[in-house]
């Protein structure tokens, strides 16, 4: 059985290395640190089924990013996963409304997190089958 993929944008070192162990026993996690990395491996990888990223604030690229991928008719199936230093109740709002699945404020359970990306990508796949989606070029910024 092929496993799912999941991107995780994280310039946090130590951060990432925790959302990575904790998910790779069951899918196939691609680590990147930043907006351009994530856009390369985007662009190549066309069979990515989750996305997490750190959004720090609405101003952020990671944001910039979101919104993209959101309004995309090629990426916005892809569900994703916000994980912020804020706690701001606007930026809960905003990425509401950009269609994110889960929003999680670091310190985050990391128990938590594998079971609702185990959720997300199981209860809301399409009974197993992957979609492919066409190459494409992502310039947004």
């Amino acid at each position: 059985m092929v496993k799912k993929e999941i991107l995780t944008i994280e310039n946090n070192g130590p951060v990432g290395y925790l959302i990575s162990n904790v998910l790779k026993k069951h899918y196939a996690v691609t680590r990147t640190f930043s907006c351009a990395e994530a856009m390369k491996e985007l662009q190549s990888n066309n069979e990515t089924d989750l996305i997490i990223l750190d959004i720090p604030n609405d101003k952020s690229d990671n944001y910039k990013l979101l919104q993209h991928i959101s309004t995309s008719a090629v990426l916005g199936t892809i569900r994703t996963v916000v994980i912020s230093n804020s706690d701001d109740p606007s930026l809960k709002h905003k990425t509401a409304e950009l269609g994110v699945s889960l929003f999680l404020t670091k310190p985050f359970d990391p128990v938590y997190l594998s079971d609702k990306v185990r959720e997300l990508v199981n209860v809301y796949s399409n009974k197993g089958t992957r979609k492919r989606r066409i190459p494409f070029n992502l310039n947004i910024f």
